[in-house]
C-alpha cells in the first residue's frame, strides 16, 4: 500500500512525522481529504480538528490546531500551525475556562489585546471540537 509522508509542526516542536494513509484537515473553505498521490496544493487551515489515519492503527490520531497551512507536493504533506494539541492533552474544563476568558477579553480589549483574545478563543474552540469528535467517534 502507498502511504503519504507527513510532517505536522507547530511553532515550538514537531508533533508528528511519519507515514499516513490519509489526512482530513479543516481547510478555510471546508474539510479537505488528502490521500497518497494527491495533486500539489497549498491551502490555509482554519482552527479545528486535524485527523490522521496512521497505518496499522484502528483509531485516527486527532489533533486540535489553531489554523495554519497545509502543503502537499510529491507524496509529502506538511502541516504548519501556531498551536497544535494532541487529543490526550485536551482538558475540557481548561478549554471551557479558556473560551470563557477569551470571550470576556474580547468585549473589553484594545486592538492589540483583541487579536490575542481572538487567537485564544480559536484555540479553545478547536480543542473543544477535537474533544467532541473523539467522544463521538472512538470505539472504547
Amino acid at each position: 500500500m502507498t502511504y503519504l509522508k507527513l510532517d505536522v509542526v507547530d511553532s515550538e516542536k514537531s508533533v508528528y512525522s511519519g507515514d499516513v494513509e490519509y489526512i482530513v484537515a479543516p481547510a478555510s473553505l471546508g474539510e479537505i481529504g488528502i490521500f497518497p498521490n494527491h495533486i500539489p496544493i497549498i491551502t490555509r487551515l482554519k482552527p479545528g480538528v486535524l485527523r490522521l489515519q496512521i497505518p496499522n492503527e484502528k483509531e485516527q490520531m486527532v489533533l486540535a490546531i489553531s489554523g495554519g497551512f497545509l502543503e502537499v507536493d510529491s507524496n509529502h504533506a506538511t502541516v504548519l500551525a501556531d498551536v497544535i494539541e494532541r487529543s490526550e492533552a485536551l482538558d475540557t474544563t481548561r478549554l471551557e475556562e479558556q473560551k470563557k476568558e477569551a470571550v470576556a477579553k474580547l468585549h473589553s480589549a484594545d486592538t492589540h489585546n483583541r487579536k490575542k483574545a481572538e487567537v485564544s478563543l480559536e484555540i479553545a474552540i478547536a480543542g473543544l471540537k477535537a474533544v467532541d469528535y473523539i467522544k463521538k467517534h472512538t470505539h472504547k
